[in-house]
């Protein structure tokens, strides 16, 4: 009889983000048993995947998910830099293998970073020097894809064993049911953080420029919390819907009712410069069969052109591009449905669904998963 078998995922805080949540399901898929220790910052979230996380028990350091009684530890999860040192000492302590997943933490604290000047400098050699010193003890280190395979070959200067990741959504996206044909309305919807660098601001700014006779025919809609007095304005103005703190599944039956076309608008920052297939909502859109705006930045040009997926502005979002863009595809229903079109059949093929994803991981045999019958 087979010994059940757990993982220990390691995280900087008790806020599991969507990336970790969806490797946490792949282990929940097979029956593996999840104990997440966390730093005690923040409250604990671990609603993030697309079947959200109960657990079984939860204390102010650890979370414990589906774990049997007498089941031993098959392999460690790290999640976060800050924790990494103490998942390679303890994979070495107890003889299991150590996976490490880079997701964004590269490149918020070497690119893009917040508070002083000082504390960004400082972040950026922490990091660094972690991941010299750390990564050569661990069994696989997967990574986001980002722009040439940024983030990989950085990582492989310490770990040869890289293998990227990509933020590609579930197939319950591609499969969620459809129950609207077309519309004499076309909402514009944005899903994420509403920060002005990710285009909302510019958004809210590019709608309002329409023509009123085109206008009339538009709404925009906007899902996720973050900057608050973003939020507050966007909320004062005309045919502009803001919906805050909703579930993923909230966002598929809006869209299934509703003509929509997805904004992935993300400025010419350092950082998005090197964006790739990191950026989950532009592959959540097109999933569900949307047209898309987005910006110049990083693949999206080459990606979005090449597929004809929809329309691109530059990447200083310029107010009048965008309306512009918003209008063509108002106007053109034709535009639209071609580009809706190809985004189904993209996303269609099994390798753009974040179950090929796990599958990639389960053979490197790393992690446990379900033995064949």
């Amino acid at each position: 009889m087979d010994v059940p078998e757990h993982v220990l995922c390691l995280n900087g805080g008790r806020i599991v983000n969507k990336r970790m949540a969806m490797f946490i399901e792949g282990l929940r898929t097979d029956g593996i048993g999840v104990r997440i220790l966390a730093l005690p910052r923040g409250p604990w979230i671990l609603d993030k995947s697309e079947q959200p996380t109960t657990p079984d028990r939860l204390c102010r350091m650890t979370a414990e998910v589906g774990i049997q009684p007498h089941s031993r530890l098959a392999s460690i999860l790290c999640f976060h830099w800050s924790v990494l040192p103490l998942a390679a000492m303890l994979g070495m302590l107890w003889r299991v293998p150590v996976v490490y997943d880079e997701h964004d933490h590269y490149e918020l604290n070497t690119l893009e970073g917040d508070g002083s000047l000082l504390r960004r400098r400082l972040y950026s050699v922490l990091v660094r020097w972690i991941h010299r010193l750390f990564l050569p003890l661990v069994s696989l280190v997967t990574c986001i894809h980002l722009n040439q395979q940024t983030l990989k070959r950085h990582l492989e200067k310490w770990q040869p064993s890289v293998l990227e990741i990509h933020n590609y959504p579930s197939r319950i996206w591609r499969e969620f049911p459809r129950s609207a044909g077309p519309q004499s309305t076309l909402c514009f919807v944005y899903i994420g953080g509403v920060y002005y660098e990710k285009g909302v601001g510019a958004a809210s700014e590019a709608f309002l420029a329409l023509p009123e006779s085109v206008r009339r025919h538009a709404e925009l809609h906007v899902f996720g919390d973050g900057d608050r007095q973003l939020i507050a304005e966007l909320k004062q103005k005309s045919g502009v819907v803001v919906h805050n703190g909703v579930s993923p599944d909230v966002f598929r039956r809006f869209t299934a009712n509703h003509s929509c076309c997805g904004l992935s608008l993300l400025a010419n920052t350092p950082r998005y410069s090197l964006v790739g297939t990191n950026c989950t909502k532009l592959y959540e859109y097109l999933a569900l069969g949307m047209p898309v705006i987005a910006t110049r930045v990083g693949e999206f040009p080459d990606f979005i052109s090449a597929n004809q997926l929809g329309l691109l502005i530059d990447g200083d979002l310029s107010v009048t591009q965008l309306s512009h863009a918003m209008q063509r595809l108002i106007e053109d229903q034709n535009l639209f449905e071609s580009c809706s079109l190809n985004a189904r059949q993209l996303m269609s093929r099994d390798e753009m669904t974040w179950e090929h994803q796990w599958d990639r991981i389960e053979q490197t045999g790393f992690v446990p998963h379900r033995k064949a019958a």
